[in-house]
C-alpha cells in the first residue's frame, strides 16, 4: 500500500528513534514507513472506513512524532505506536460516530481488489449477509471488546502485546477476548 524507502529495513530502530527525538524528520519517516501499513490495518479494523482510516493513520504519526519523548523503551516501539493508534481511533470514532455511515463496500483493498469465487448466487448472498451481520455486530459491540478482537484476530498480537497496548493484565485480555468472541458467535451462529 505505502512504498518503503530503499535500504530502510537495514536501519536500526533504536537509532531511528534516537535520531527522531532530535528532530530528524528523515529518521522518523523511516519509522513511519516501517509501521504505516500495520497501523493502517489496525485503524481500518477499528473504524472499517478507508477514508477515516487514512486520516487517523496520518493523525497517529503526527501524534507519535510530537510524543516520541514519552516513549521510554520499556516495550517494543510498535506496541507503543499501537497504543497511540488505538486511542486515536477511539477518539475519532467518538467524534464522528453520528456523522459517518459505514460503507459495506469499503475495504482496505477496495471492492475491486477482492475476487469473488463463489459459483452460485445464493452463496454470494449468504457471504454478503454474513459480512453485514459481522459489521453490525462489531459496530454494536462495546469498544473494549472491539479493540481486543481487532488486535488479536486482525492484527495477530499476542495476549501479552495486547495487554501492553491496552494497559491490561493478560487475564483481563483473555476474558474480554472470550466474551467478545461469544457475543460474535451468538450473532453469527444463525447464519452459519
Amino acid at each position: 500500500m505505502f512504498p518503503r524507502r530503499p535500504g530502510e529495513e537495514s536501519l536500526d530502530e533504536k537509532d531511528l528513534i534516537a535520531r527522531s527525538r532530535t528532530g530528524d524528520a528523515d529518521a522518523f519517516a523511516s519509522l513511519m514507513d516501517r509501521y504505516r501499513d500495520r497501523i493502517y490495518r489496525l485503524v481500518w479494523g477499528l473504524l472499517r472506513n478507508t477514508e477515516d482510516a487514512e486520516d487517523v493513520t496520518q493523525e497517529v504519526f503526527i501524534k507519535a512524532f510530537y510524543r516520541l519523548g514519552s516513549f521510554e523503551g520499556g516495550s517494543a516501539f510498535y506496541t507503543w505506536l499501537y497504543r497511540v493508534a488505538v486511542n486515536t481511533a477511539a477518539d475519532w470514532r467518538k467524534r464522528w460516530r453520528r456523522r459517518r455511515a459505514l460503507s459495506l463496500e469499503d475495504s482496505p483493498t477496495g471492492p475491486e481488489g477482492v475476487e469473488d469465487h463463489a459459483p452460485r448466487p445464493e452463496r454470494l448472498a449468504h457471504g454478503r449477509e454474513l459480512g453485514v451481520r459481522l459489521a453490525e455486530a462489531l459496530d454494536r459491540m462495546p469498544e473494549k471488546f472491539r479493540r481486543i478482537l481487532v488486535l488479536r484476530d486482525y492484527e495477530g498480537l499476542t495476549y501479552e502485546e495486547i495487554g501492553q497496548v491496552l494497559h491490561l493484565p493478560k487475564g483481563t485480555v483473555e476474558s474480554r477476548l472470550f466474551r467478545a468472541r461469544e457475543r460474535l458467535r451468538e450473532v453469527l451462529e444463525p447464519l452459519l
